[in-house]
């Protein structure tokens, strides 16, 4: 029995050295002979995380280093226009959350007709054991991003989904910002009556690279209210 190749993983990365060449393993172990592709997209990390994708020479990792350009939510874009598989998961290159669950989740989406399955921090079975005051604010903002934009997901900020290839035929989200965009998706999903589905995930506190969200209160207090910005803003169908 032929099984096919269709699942296309993109992982973000910036100064993940200590962390891709294990992502890159447990990502294919966990998929197995379903995966199409790892995506790499590396921002030009100083640490030479994208010289040492190259030198591990994965068969099926394609490394985008991008000289010129920055961010998460454009370094997504890019993999996610380039992903050839059928089914397309995402999720951050630290470990934070476990590509063990890419599995069911790709199941979610074969055999119970839903498009969007999201890992959850935030449904029965899912957990956030990091510091209390970065669990704190995280609570904050999925429940402005809840308050102003709709119950149907309850995890805004995941960044752990994987959808049919063909959502983004009707949903995108904006180049921009940081973890901002899973919230525009998730919202125009919603929006566009898509099936999405959230699955519990257990949130790990990184050991080892360069932390762009877990960082010192200034840090997060700026990218919590850049979050609720754009919040706001799509509430209000304003320009993003």
């Amino acid at each position: 029995m032929t099984v096919n190749c269709d699942v296309s993983v993109v992982l973000p990365s910036y100064n993940e050295r200590e962390n891709v060449v294990g992502v890159i393993e447990k990502v294919s172990k966990a998929v197995g002979s379903r995966l199409k592709e790892i995506i790499i997209v590396d921002d030009n990390s100083p640490d030479g995380t994208w010289q040492l994708v190259e030198e591990y020479g994965h068969p099926k990792v394609r490394l985008i280093r991008r000289i010129d350009e920055k961010g998460l939510a454009s370094a997504l874009v890019r993999g996610i226009n380039e992903a050839m598989g059928s089914y397309v998961v995402w999720m951050d290159c630290d470990l934070g959350l476990s590509p063990e669950e890419i599995p069911n989740m790709i199941s979610k989406l074969e055999n119970h007709n839903y498009d969007i399955v999201i890992a959850s921090r935030y449904v029965p079975g899912g957990k956030d054991p990091r510091p209390s005051f970065r669990v704190f604010l995280s609570w904050m903002i999925n429940g402005f991003s809840i308050l102003f934009l709709g119950w149907g997901v309850r995890d805004y900020t995941s960044g752990f989904a994987a959808v049919h290839k063909s959502v983004f035929n009707v949903v995108s989200f904006s180049p921009k910002g940081f973890g901002e965009y899973f919230i525009e998706f998730a919202y125009k999903a919603k929006k566009n009556k898509l099936k999405i589905i959230e699955v519990p995930c257990v949130y790990t506190i990184r050991t080892g690279g360069l932390s762009k969200s877990d960082g010192e209160v200034r840090t997060l207090l700026r990218l919590g209210k850049d979050y609720g910005i754009r919040v706001l803003k799509l509430r209000l169908g304003l320009q993003i």
